[in-house]
């Protein structure tokens, strides 16, 4: 059984005041979330999300946050998982194609595989774009070029950690407890997203 279960998530957008993170979850409910019920519930003021595997379903869904469109941003999520892996979808978009609840787009994994975790993984798109531990450049043509590396931050995702992406324009920056696991700046025009 895969288990994941999301403390706070929070916010930070130009839009909103200088500075100040905004609650996406209230801790009560799943108001201003969409996802499939049989898989999403809200305990003891945490999200949780359960399958009993893979085989469970036939594609990958996602609990949906319903407040709009963010472009630059910075969003802190306490998470903590059982399981195989999941992950935090940003500057996406729905594909009702595939199925209800199915998105495709930038994705910060909870992985417990050290270099998957808090890497940028594109649903439905590019696949591995760069892992943790390291800096990449996505050139106009695509060509991928390692531009820093350094020792993956580890952790255990069975205990409580907080997950950081910070999107600013094609500058891409994801963190596990403050320390940063990639770099990523996106040149790629057809293929990367600068909101979502």
């Amino acid at each position: 059984m895969k288990r994941l279960v999301f403390l706070s998530m929070l916010l930070l957008s130009p839009a909103f005041a200088q500075d100040v993170f905004k609650p996406l979850f209230n801790g009560k409910d799943l108001t201003g979330w969409d996802g499939n019920p049989e898989l999403w519930k809200v305990e003891n003021g945490e999200i949780v999300g359960t399958t009993t595997g893979p085989e469970q379903l036939a594609y990958n869904q996602f609990l949906i946050w319903r407040g709009g469109k963010v472009k630059n941003f910075e969003l802190k999520a306490k998470i903590k998982q059982a399981g195989n892996n999941t992950g935090i979808q940003y500057r996406s978009k729905e594909l009702p194609e595939n199925g209800k609840w199915s998105i495709g787009g930038y994705q910060c994994d909870i992985h417990p595989a050290h270099p998957n975790n808090a890497m940028v993984y594109e649903e439905k798109g590019r696949g591995i774009i760069v892992q943790n531990g390291q800096g990449v450049v996505i050139d106009p043509e695509g060509r991928r070029w390692l531009a820093s590396e350094h020792d993956p931050v580890k952790v255990d995702i069975a205990e409580w950690h907080e997950y950081t992406v910070i999107a600013q324009g094609n500058h891409l920056i994801h963190k596990i407890d403050g320390q940063v696991t990639i770099d990523l700046l996106d040149f790629e025009l057809a293929k990367r997203s600068l909101e979502g």
